[in-house]
Formats: structure tokens, sequence, C-alpha cells
């Protein structure tokens, strides 16, 4: 296929008796060094440092960074499955596309990251695009619909699993005065992580005269799981898409 104008890696013939390297080997690298050291490790010099070759070799195959984190998000997305359309079981494939999304990110804790300000247009992501629209336009939603709920699934997934993957602000210094193992006093305004049942129990604790409606349900923040409230978040997108699909559709036939 012919590759976007805005490709960033260059397009040069292959020089595999003189360089073994391939895209794809550098392209597997990163996502090794990514997964294990973070966005912030990530550099071209400590994936050519995995591949046991110099930078110059990288710069020739993908052009810069930049170059290597559209292959990168590109083959992430390619990791992600979508089953054959069935006009029948749309809502539920969308939904299952949508766990796949999500469990996709969780492996790869900087997809997300790396996704903010690229247009996926690589070779896995246009088949990916092509087999969700698919999926929408078998079920009868309607093109303009189909475009704009693909694109918003891409958003909600991407906004919850942000927030879910989020690391919390941790230290060991506390309020009392008390200092850290490394002897600092916890000044910096950092605080232990928050379990549900931490934050449900000093919500019952407000003064319900002011807070009546936070200390009635307090119980249920308690209660909070990411898979559940994933999965009627999805639910919520899909019921709605499937409204509007079915509006625009106008209705049926006396």
């Amino acid at each position: 296929m012919p590759p976007p104008p805005w490709q960033r890696s260059p397009r040069r013939p292959s020089r595999a008796r003189r360089d073994p390297i391939t895209v794809e080997a550098i392209t597997d690298a990163a996502i090794k060094v990514l997964d294990s050291e973070g966005l912030d490790g990530l550099s071209m010099r400590r994936v050519a440092d995995a591949l046991n070759t110099g930078p110059a070799s990288l710069y020739w195959h993908v052009g810069n960074k930049d170059g290597l984190l559209d292959l990168v998000f590109d083959q992430l997305i390619g990791e992600m499955r979508v089953p054959a359309p069935q006009g029948g079981r749309w809502k539920e494939q969308l939904k299952e596309v949508a766990l796949d999304q999500r469990a996709t990110i969780l492996r790869h804790r900087d997809l997300v990251a790396i996704s903010m300000g690229r247009i996926p247009m690589g070779p896995h992501a246009l088949r990916y695009t092509e087999a969700v629209v698919a999926i929408l336009r078998a079920g009868g939603v309607p093109d303009d619909l189909a475009v704009s709920g693909y694109l918003l699934l891409f958003a909600l997934v991407n906004g919850f699993t942000m927030d879910e993957m989020a690391e919390p602000v941790t230290g060991s210094g506390g309020q009392d005065g008390s200092t850290g193992s490394d002897g600092s006093d916890g000044s910096d305004g950092s605080r232990e992580s928050l379990s549900p049942s931490d934050v449900s129990g000093y919500l019952a604790s407000l003064p319900a005269d002011q807070f009546p409606n936070i200390t009635a349900v307090a119980p249920h923040f308690a209660q909070w799981d990411n898979d559940v409230q994933f999965g009627m978040l999805v639910d919520l997108y899909v019921d709605g898409l499937a409204q509007r699909a079915a509006a625009a559709s106008g209705p049926p036939d006396a």
C-alpha cells in the first residue's frame, strides 16, 4: 500500500548484505525497551545497544526517534484483534474490540502516550480501522456515525486507561513530622496511594449535614473495580451509539 505523505521513516533501499539490522528488528527491540524501561528510557542509543549495533544503523532505517515511535505505535496496534463482522452481533463485537484495546494498552503502559499527536495510518492501523468500521457498517450504522463511533472508541479507551495506569504519587514521609528512609521529611506534598476502601471510609466520615449525598453513597466507592467500571462505560458507549444509529435510520417501515 502507498505510504502516507507524512511518513517519517526514510524510504531507502535495503542494505541487507551490509547491515543485517532490519526495521522489524529495530521495532521489536524498541518495544522491549519501552515495556521494560518506559518511554523516558527509550532512546535511539538504548535500542542500538539492545541490538549490539550503533545508533547510525538505526537512523539509516527509521530516520529519527519520531520515526521509530511511529513504527512502534503501528506495531502495537497490530497486536489488537478484531473479529470478522457479524451484522446481528455488532454491539457485542464492538465491546470485544474495546476490551481488547484496553488489554493491549495494559500490556504496553506507554501506548497511549505514544499515540498522542500521531495519526494512526501505518499498515497495521489501516487494517485495524478497516476491520472495526466493517463491524459498524455491517450492523447498519450510518457511515458518518461509523466514523465518529470508531474515533470515539479510541478516545474512550485511551482516557480510561490513562487514568487507570497513572502512577500514584507516593512518599515515605508523613504529616506527623516523621522522616522517610532517605531522611526526608515528606514535605514535598507527596502522599501514599489510597485504596477504594480508604476513600470510602474518608467520605463516610464527612459531616453528613454538609455532605448528605456523598456520605449516603460513600460505601459504593469501596466497590470500585476497574474491570467492572470499564465494562459499564463500554456498555453505555455502545448503547448510546446504537440509539443514534437507530434514530438516523428512521422508524421501521409499517
